[in-house]
């Protein structure tokens, strides 16, 4: 670009003079300051363009990060549902084995089935006691036979029905 003192020597050189030359520099002055306009309208708007750029830009790295804290939000929440899940479902594996468990115990005569559905314990229902070998004369031993029997015989209301005397 051309400055005042390149358009001076250029009309000297043209050989412009007196009202001639005048016209001459003042067009080329007017052209002058229109290109400088032109210029910094131009420095304007790229910068205004770059302005609205950095803006767009930083609104589209907002939205991309509260995305992001979106799909965090509900991975966790997809997550402490699937552990409430997972704890349920072991929960009722647990309660499943108890039930069975129960059931077997009812079956195997360990607990009676009351109507009341109390499921009473019961020391007497299927329970099976040792047995009681004779006493053989001349072969046994009468207070050890006797001490088994306290030890083995039936009980009620936890009283031995026998009593040494």
């Amino acid at each position: 670009m051309a400055t005042m003192e390149e358009i001076v020597k250029q009309a000297d050189l043209l050989g412009y003079r007196g009202e001639k030359r005048e016209d001459y520099l003042k067009q080329e002055f007017k052209l002058l300051v229109e290109r400088q306009e032109k210029k910094e309208e131009a420095e304007r708007q790229e910068k205004k363009e770059e302005a609205e750029r950095q803006a767009r830009e930083k609104k589209e790295e907002a939205e991309r990060q509260e995305k992001k804290e979106e799909a965090e939000r509900q991975e966790r929440k997809e997550k402490k549902e699937a552990d409430r899940k997972e704890r349920l479902e072991l929960e009722k594996m647990k309660l499943d084995a108890e039930m069975k468990l129960l059931q077997a115990k009812i079956e195997g005569g360990i607990i009676k089935n009351d109507p009341d559905g109390s499921g009473a314990r019961s020391s007497d229902a299927g329970a099976k006691h040792p047995k009681l070998p004779n006493f053989q004369d001349g072969r046994d031993d009468l207070d050890i036979w006797l001490t088994r029997l306290e030890r083995f015989g039936p009980r009620r209301n936890g009283h031995h029905r026998f009593v040494r005397c």
